[in-house]
């Protein structure tokens, strides 16, 4: 059991720092551009939330295919 529950935790952190760099690669895809020289205040909130977004979706992308991979290896 103890196993186990280290085995997910390290999988847990591990999905976090991949989806961390995700996030980033989310963001350089959709090309934001400012008609300034600098982000204004509405401007930095709403990268700020995106990558959150892209964050949270990354994440869940990656358990996703954690658990249907696993699924694959044990049904064969």
């Amino acid at each position: 059991m103890k196993k186990t529950i280290i085995k997910e935790l390290f999988w847990f952190v591990m999905s976090a720092l991949i989806a961390l760099i995700l996030a980033f690669v989310f963001l350089g895809l959709l090309n934001l551009t400012s008609s300034e020289q600098t982000m204004n205040s509405f401007e930095k909130l709403f990268t700020i939330q995106l990558y959150i977004v892209g964050w949270i979706v990354s994440f869940i992308t990656i358990y996703i295919f954690r658990i249907v991979i696993k699924g694959i290896i044990k049904f064969l």
